[in-house]
């Protein structure tokens, strides 16, 4: 199964979504953000593909603002949004 990460534009985007996110119980995981996908943000959040519709359904209510989701297969990272 696939693993998505949600990378945000600054450490207050991150932190009110991680907060969004687990209001709503979601599984997460928060991590340092991998510097080879970007430099913007140091935090990160990584969730199962189980998960994905519902992340998406919170950033559709604004939220969860992010710059990116990619997903993760294997050890790559491919743009997702």
């Amino acid at each position: 199964m696939n693993e998505y990460i949600i990378v945000f534009k600054n450490t207050h985007d991150a932190i009110e979504a991680e907060k969004s996110i687990n209001a709503k119980g979601i599984k997460i995981i928060v991590m340092p953000t991998p510097t080879h996908i970007t430099q913007s943000c140091g935090i990160s959040i990584r969730f199962k593909e189980e998960e994905l519709s519902k992340v998406e359904e919170l950033a559709r209510e604004e939220k969860v603002k992010y710059k990116n989701i990619y997903i993760k297969n294997n050890m790559q990272f491919k743009l997702y949004k």
